[in-house]
């Protein structure tokens, strides 16, 4: 072998490696995006899970009795959240889920931690918190998995309506 040869198989060898790396690299960068994709997707249908399950309750409490006239007949904004002696099987009220907190254990994936909030809401400014009672009530989940990079937040607006 001249001293052509091996300065091409040197050259070879050097571009070899650095390819190797290179690939190396992209394959664990592309691991971790796929990763933060599955945590960030269950994330999204946990809280999507919570939304759901507060949709299916009546608006307030007062307004399973009957129609509600005026604001004033709702729970007042300090009392948000389940009475006392409710646990989540017997919450049947939108406003039941103020204050909520869990920890989901999905096996292989992550643990996830999940809260979330429920405000009066006015219908000008929806993202505005009252500290007067509406005919809107706003939940809002968080979801943080333990090795995510961010928190996702979900917002509902629930209406009080009534065709008369």
């Amino acid at each position: 072998m001249n001293t052509g040869q091996t300065i091409l198989t040197i050259v070879a060898i050097v571009l070899l490696g650095t390819n190797v790396v290179s690939v190396n690299r992209t394959f664990t960068q592309h691991g971790s995006v796929l990763q933060q994709t599955e945590i960030g997707l269950f994330a999204v249908s946990l809280a999507t899970s919570l939304v759901e399950e507060a949709q299916g309750k009546a608006f307030d409490k007062y307004s399973m009795a009957g129609f509600l006239a005026t604001t004033a007949e709702c729970t007042p904004v300090d009392s948000l959240g389940p009475d006392a002696g409710e646990d989540r099987l017997s919450w049947n009220d939108f406003d039941d889920y103020n204050n909520v907190r869990d920890t989901v254990r999905i096996p292989d994936v992550d643990t996830f931690y999940r809260w979330a909030t429920v405000v009066y809401a006015d219908s000008s400014d929806p993202n505005t918190a009252r500290s007067y009672r509406t005919f809107n009530k706003k939940l809002t989940v968080y979801v943080r998995g333990m090795g995510a990079s961010d928190t996702l937040q979900m917002s509902y607006l629930f209406s009080y309506w009534s065709f008369r």
